[in-house]
């Protein structure tokens, strides 16, 4: 993991430039929302993160999914203005068994949402997958065939700008810091840009899967997209406390992959256009002090080999379970924290 931690650096620092060029905060109609900026939020929840490989062959070929052995955690953490600190640690309880394998993995799903701007950062590294559905390809006495070689990286962001950000709060309903009164709904405008590899000791495909794939011998696959997107996001709020908020964004994308044969040194490049797309949903009950709400978060793109045809989809998310409490702070601690808003802009 040690290599990753410059991709790691550059993810955060992207945050800090889009945090770092926001405007000053205009006021916005409190009778939609009310902030609590000048408040600790504080969160305990239950999450799990999730990034799947989706191989969809040409012709009569059945789909099939690659799928990650990951943890549930729980976790704590801590919102100031936009400023979000997050930690959780797996319970061992109520994780799955290694029969799918082990997936060693660090996952930097990042999401940033501030008055004007929201930005969703990946930074996915995984190791180590199994073949769903269960019984698919396995060998004899196993319940799944398994690739502890198989690693997954991808690192990019999206960044797209609310049109109603007056009216709408995204925080209100993914970071538990403002209070969604009255339902209200935004365009939204931006663009992401993605680089991710796909690789493995050998042959991605089993040979009883696909005989032709396995005798052009690819085992990687690298892609890079970039390109605007289009979306909207709404909350529908019952009684003032009730909340419902869908958002989902287009993206279509320039892109550039390849496939890749380690051992024979052959590879295919297709250069194409491809929609990719984030949801984000949340529903939940929030009051003046405190915040129930149950969260999901899903990003799908998609690459396409230049060699075998096949359509490569990685679709990466997280679930998350909080119930969060907003405190006043006191002058002293005010003081201490004032920097916050001064480096982040907001």
């Amino acid at each position: 993991m040690v290599k990753k931690w410059p991709l790691c650096f550059l993810l955060f620092s992207i945050i800090f430039s889009v945090a770092r060029s926001q405007a000053p905060l205009r006021d916005h109609d409190s009778t939609y929302y009310v902030t609590y900026r000048d408040r600790v939020t504080v969160r305990a929840y239950l999450s799990r993160k999730y990034t799947v490989l989706r191989f969809a062959p040409p012709g009569p070929f059945p789909k099939f999914n690659y799928s990650p052995n990951t943890t549930l955690n729980v976790g704590i953490g801590a919102t100031y203005h936009a400023l979000t600190l997050n930690i959780g640690i797996g319970v061992n309880r109520f994780n799955p068994k290694e029969i799918r394998g082990k997936t060693r993995y660090l996952d930097l799903q990042c999401h940033f949402y501030a008055r004007d701007w929201n930005v969703d950062i990946l930074g996915e590294f995984y190791k180590g997958y199994y073949l769903t559905p269960k019984g698919y390809a396995a060998p004899p006495g196993e319940d799944y065939y398994k690739r502890p070689d198989l690693e997954l990286n991808v690192i990019g962001i999206a960044f797209y700008k609310s049109l109603n950000e007056r009216r709408f709060s995204y925080q209100a309903g993914l970071l538990q810091n403002e209070w969604q009164k009255k339902s209200a709904g935004a365009i939204l405008l931006g663009g992401e840009i993605y680089y991710g590899a796909i690789r493995g000791d050998s042959v991605l495909v089993p040979y009883n899967l696909d005989s032709n794939y396995y005798k052009e011998n690819i085992n990687r696959l690298h892609f890079f997209e970039i390109g605007p997107g289009l979306g909207y996001g709404y909350t529908l709020v019952y009684r003032e406390h009730f909340f419902v908020l869908g958002s989902v964004t287009f993206n279509l994308a320039f892109r550039y992959s390849r496939e890749r044969s380690e051992s024979s040194g052959k590879y295919g490049d297709r250069i194409d256009f491809t929609p990719n797309d984030i949801f984000h949903l949340g529903a939940g009950y929030n009051t003046d002090t405190w915040c129930l709400s149950a969260l999901w978060v899903n990003t799908r793109l998609n690459a396409k080999g230049g060699t075998s045809d096949y359509r490569y989809g990685i679709t990466a998310g997280n679930y998350r379970l909080i119930y969060a409490k907003r405190f006043r702070i006191n002058r002293k601690v005010r003081k201490m924290l004032q920097p916050i808003p001064a480096i982040i802009g907001q």
